[in-house]
């Protein structure tokens, strides 16, 4: 399904000007190439404008990311964890950051080579493009199951100088003060975006409830500088990240039904919480190279990070880096041509990990010393082809190989537990579009996937031995996907689709009653995913539009058996069968009005199936005036209340946690005003 959600918003009853352009004319560029979205036989979402800035607190990438199909995004309101982003339910596992979906920012990875991806870099305040891709991506990216996400910052003003202001108050302690510069001097364009985020939250202490645990401040500095070079465009881009947030940890089920939101005691005296900063540097080069077309990049990273979580505390210095060159030949024109799009990717990460036991929060005996390093190798190759002039196809084929090694330096000789561990995979795909009118396209494709354990996964064990797991392997699935998609005038598009998804050894987090708060994996033997996404997204007369967007996931376990318990059958846990997400709003001269509602199913939080998150519907409002003059200032002040209603509920669940802590509760109804001024 290919959603295109790049409508403006207008003055009311003028037509969206580009609301009648032709699919073909739109560029999209996760696919590992610039392609004409027409011609795309996936599905692939995409959102840019002021819909990804404008009334938004800046708390969460989810609300950036409304009503997209297929995308499930759990904000737990706990920024030492982060969000969990899942597509497809990939993702779902994760207990930090994100997993099973690559991340690219502004063309760089997010995603380090052994699949794990952080958010907390990613500016919302300069966002200008969000390109989502669903379902396997691993002919594209490789290591990675649910599909792609790419952000794109917002390309900087054609004044020599234009300076963005923008300051968000409100309830919990928030606030959040940003910052854009940019402009363009001749051939130089340039932008600075900087943002502060505080956050108290609503957690308190369990023995004292005037007092809260999970405040959070971050730090984000963005950096974009573009050039002619070359005969192309040469693109240096900068970010850093600076990050304290408390880790206030998961619930049982009595207290969210009580209303009772403390701080899990546990994490307060072991005091759980993340301290990170982060670096990060990449250049990029896309232009012409005689006949054909070429995009190189490389990027650095470096990350420091101190966790104390139960029962242990991380101190984790890591660098990694990547480059990546991909040639393309001319995109098909006719019946008959054929685009070859071919590349090579290097990745590596090098992680030096030593863990203390957790006294109190303070370090105690050191129980772990060991260099982790990650490399990755990945050779791909597309062939983008217009069979007719109705029926286009796409195809590739990509091989990967990842070399994972540890060198245990705890110095205990007859234990030592340095090894190593390569995996492997070639990934094909295969699709087809097929045009059967001016206004209905039919696709299907056939695509696989490969996703290695992270490593932090695979040094995590049980029995507390160093090295890396060797009973852990990669999950590997196969997806077989049908969609319509139909615009029937310039206000009205229609898509639906449906995927089965075949996994192998789908990675499974649990905790182990002697190690509570400490989450370790295993492989289930086989599962099953089955989905239907739609969308409705209309532009009505006299300012108004509005978007649904329907999603249902069916995952359940066909293998998977624990010390003599079969979980055959059962519902994967931490995905939501039933999930709608909507988005209604007016527009007029000076004025806006918004209102989001999301439904969330009951989900299931353990293996067992015999607890679950219940179900959830959610109502927001934003209102605001858009860009008053006044004087010599441009100003935008607006306002929000979330959850309108106070309902209680999960907004997140840790899967399989011990004692019963399943359970992230969100907050209730909370207000937020901001203003924006432009000189």
């Amino acid at each position: 399904m290919l959603c295109t959600y790049i409508w403006p918003q207008t003055v009311a009853g003028q037509e969206p000007s580009d609301s009648v352009a032709i699919l073909d004319s739109v560029q999209v560029t996760v696919l590992g190439g610039p392609t004409s979205l027409g011609r795309v036989p996936f599905p692939v979402s995409i959102i840019e404008g002021r819909e990804l800035r404008r009334g938004n607190a800046g708390l969460s990438i989810e609300e950036a990311l409304q009503a997209i199909p297929g995308v499930q995004i759990n904000n737990r309101y706990n920024y030492a964890a982060g969000e969990r982003i899942s597509i497809r339910g990939f993702g779902s596992r994760t207990q930090f950051g994100v997993r099973g979906i690559r991340v690219i920012v502004d063309g760089i990875p997010a995603t380090l080579p052994d699949g794990q991806s952080t958010l907390d870099h990613v500016d919302l305040g300069s966002l200008g493009r969000v390109e989502v891709l669903r379902g396997p991506a691993a002919a594209f990216y490789g290591n990675a199951g649910g599909g792609v996400i790419s952000f794109s910052t917002l390309r900087p003003s054609e004044a020599p100088i234009q300076q963005e202001a923008r300051v968000v108050v409100g309830e919990n302690g928030l606030v959040r003060l940003e910052s854009m510069t940019s402009g363009t001097r001749g051939e130089l364009e340039y932008l600075v975006s900087t943002s502060n985020l505080s956050y108290d939250g609503f957690r308190t202490l369990p023995d004292d409830p005037s007092a809260v645990y999970g405040k959070t401040n971050r730090l984000n500095v963005n950096m974009q500088l573009i050039t002619r070079a070359w005969d192309g465009e040469l693109r240096v881009t900068g970010n850093f990240l600076d990050l304290a947030a408390e880790n206030p940890g998961s619930l049982p089920r009595s207290f969210i039904d009580e209303k009772n939101f403390q701080a899990w005691n546990f994490n307060v005296t072991q005091g759980t919480r993340d301290d990170v900063r982060q670096g990060q540097l990449g250049v990029s080069w896309n232009g012409p190279l005689g006949r054909h077309s070429g995009e190189f990049s490389a990027w650095g990273i470096i990350r420091e990070l101190d966790s104390p979580i139960p029962p242990s505390i991380i101190d984790l210095n890591r660098f990694a880096w990547g480059t990546r060159a991909v040639i393309s030949t001319q995109p098909s024109v006719v019946p008959g041509d054929v685009q070859v799009v071919s590349g090579i990717e290097l990745q590596a990460q090098r992680d030096d990990r030593i863990n203390f036991n957790n006294d109190f929060g303070q370090p105690g005996a050191l129980i772990l010393d060991q260099l982790e390093t990650v490399r990755s190798l990945g050779i791909f190759a597309q062939a983008r082809a217009r069979l007719s002039g109705r029926l286009s196809a796409v195809g590739g084929l990509r091989y990967d190989r990842f070399d994972f090694s540890v060198d245990d330096r705890l110095g205990q000789a007859d234990l030592d537990e340095s090894g190593d561990r390569d995996m492997r995979a070639v990934s094909p795909v295969l699709g087809l579009q097929f045009q059967a009118s001016t206004t209905l396209a039919i696709y299907g494709n056939v695509a696989t996937s490969f996703q290695t354990p992270t490593t932090t996964e695979l040094v995590n064990r049980p029995n507390l031995k160093g090295g890396l797991n060797p009973e852990l392997e990669p999950t590997r699935s196969v997806t077989r996907e049908v969609g319509v998609r139909s615009r029937w005038s310039s206000r009205l598009l229609i898509e639906v689709n449906g995927w089965i998804t075949k996994l192998d050894d789908e990675l499974v987090p649990f905790e182990d009653e002697l190690q509570p708060g400490r989450v370790f994996f295993r492989n289930a033997g086989a599962s099953r995913y089955a989905g239907i996404e739609g969308l409705l997204h209309v532009v009505f007369a006299n300012g108004f539009s509005g978007r649904v967007a329907y999603t249902f996931t069916d995952a359940t376990f066909e293998d998977f058996d624990v010390d003599g318990r079969s979980f055959d059958g059962n519902l994967v846990p931490g995905i939501a069968r039933h999930r709608v997400d909507a988005v209604l709003r007016l527009d007029r001269r000076h004025w806006h009005g918004e209102v989001r509602g999301d439904f969330v199913g009951r989900i299931a939080a353990n293996d067992d199936n015999t607890e679950f998150a219940r179900s959830y519907t959610i109502l927001e409002l934003r209102t605001g005036l858009d860009e008053l003059p006044i004087g010599g200032l441009t100003v935008s002040p607006f306002m929000g209340v979330t959850n309108v209603f106070d309902r209680t509920y999960s907004a997140s669940i840790t899967i399989n946690a011990f004692s019963g802590r399943f359970f992230e509760p969100g907050p209730g109804r909370s207000i937020f005003a901001g203003l924006g001024i432009l000189f």
